[in-house]
């Protein structure tokens, strides 16, 4: 009798720690609650402020860039920023965006498929055909020319496996020769 009211007795501290516990908690789930509502708006106002001073340190790189460099640096600056594949019209707007001015030349988008033919025979950019016939380049990476030069090796190899070459005829070595030796021999 004496051992269940032992017991019972843990189990009804056990309880009440537990219960302790959980209202501190769900105190510290309300604080965090509180304090999340409280950010919420402090971030949206922040990210429109990156936003704001982004384009403008955007624009002011780009107007930099321009003064140092030339169309064909910024059409490879602007295809490594991109990521994804762009057509020529999308890179002309996204120099454009950048500050890049194109009232010097008379027919800008030329002058942007020129510069793309380059870099693509210079191994710098790829053409990603799209839908319709129509082209959109992509930078080259490094990653990308790592995975061409494993595809490369793995196209080798498959090619050596399905035409193996013709089995050693060769003669054995001389080492190979006295290892076969018997004692009598010697």
């Amino acid at each position: 009798m004496y051992h269940h009211y032992m017991t019972l007795t843990a189990y009804r501290r056990d309880l009440q720690a537990r219960k302790r516990e959980l209202v501190s908690l769900l105190t510290q789930r309300q604080k965090i609650d509180q304090r999340m509502a409280q950010l919420q708006p402090v971030i949206n106002h922040l990210e429109g402020l990156c936003r704001e001073l982004g384009a403008k340190v955007a624009h002011e790189t780009a107007v930099n860039l321009e003064l140092t460099t030339g169309l064909t640096d910024l059409a490879r600056v602007t295809l490594q920023e991109a990521y994804i594949p762009v057509s020529a019209s999308d890179l002309k707007n996204r120099m454009e965006v950048k500050g890049f001015d194109f009232s010097k030349y008379s027919n800008p988008l030329a002058s942007i498929h020129t510069v793309l033919r380059r870099l693509v025979k210079s191994r710098e950019v790829k053409v990603v055909p799209q839908k319709g016939g129509k082209k959109t380049y992509q930078w080259i990476t490094i990653i990308d020319n790592f995975l061409t030069a494993l595809q490369t090796m793995a196209e080798a190899a498959a090619a050596q496996q399905s035409h193996p070459a013709e089995p050693n005829t060769l003669r054995p070595s001389k080492a190979s020769q006295l290892r076969n030796v018997t004692p009598k021999e010697q």
